[in-house]
């Protein structure tokens, strides 16, 4: 099966993989900062690196940038067909944050889908689903982010509580077939993610 990962600059992507996409060749050296991306994509919408381990190469490429990984979660109600979710920043999201240092990753995720919706009651984990990368700017430093994603079933009290201080507005619950059909108000990694749920 061939290896592929794919970074998120906004709507344009670079993949790396293992075997040819149908996509422009990265062309030049790796860039060193997250503008000289930027001018990149302006030549074209999406790139592939091909290489024989594509994951090496992906953490090589963005060596020069700050490494940051965070968790989260779609959690699903364990009595009915509602799963969480959140809108932070005009999109339609999934609780997450950044993991802490001596922390584990799904420990991460259930502290901070708690933090951001208020929820405490019983957390499972079913199933981690596959990360997904993005790349931006912030503070001028050039940034490269993973998210670690799990399927978790929650059971307890319902009562949810937006963490405002983290630019969410609103928790809900919605059925599977409801959030599917809004998977275009969410970013484009994650709707890429979910929409093979």
């Amino acid at each position: 099966m061939p290896q592929k990962y794919k970074v998120f600059l906004e709507t344009n992507y670079i993949i790396f993989t293992d075997k040819a996409e149908d996509l422009p060749h990265w062309q030049g050296s790796a860039p060193l900062s997250f503008e000289a991306l930027s001018e990149k994509f302006e030549e074209s919408a999406s790139f592939q690196v091909l290489s024989k381990d594509p994951q090496k190469t992906m953490r090589s490429f963005f060596k020069a940038f700050k490494f940051i990984q965070t968790a989260g979660a779609l959690v699903q109600n364990a009595n009915e067909d509602a799963y969480l979710w959140i809108h932070r920043f005009d999109h339609f999201d999934l609780p997450k944050g950044k993991i802490e240092k001596g922390e584990g990753i799904i420990d991460a995720a259930i502290r901070e889908v708690q933090e951001e919706t208020g929820l405490n009651g019983s957390f499972e984990c079913l199933a981690p689903l596959r990360s997904t990368f993005h790349v931006y700017s912030f503070k001028e430093r050039s940034v490269f982010k993973q998210n670690h994603w799990f399927h978790m079933r929650y059971q307890g009290s319902l009562e949810l509580k937006p963490q405002a201080e983290e630019g969410i507005d609103a928790v809900f619950w919605l059925a599977q077939s409801e959030w599917k059909n809004r998977l275009n108000e969410t970013y484009i990694g994650l709707a890429e993610l979910l929409a093979q749920f």
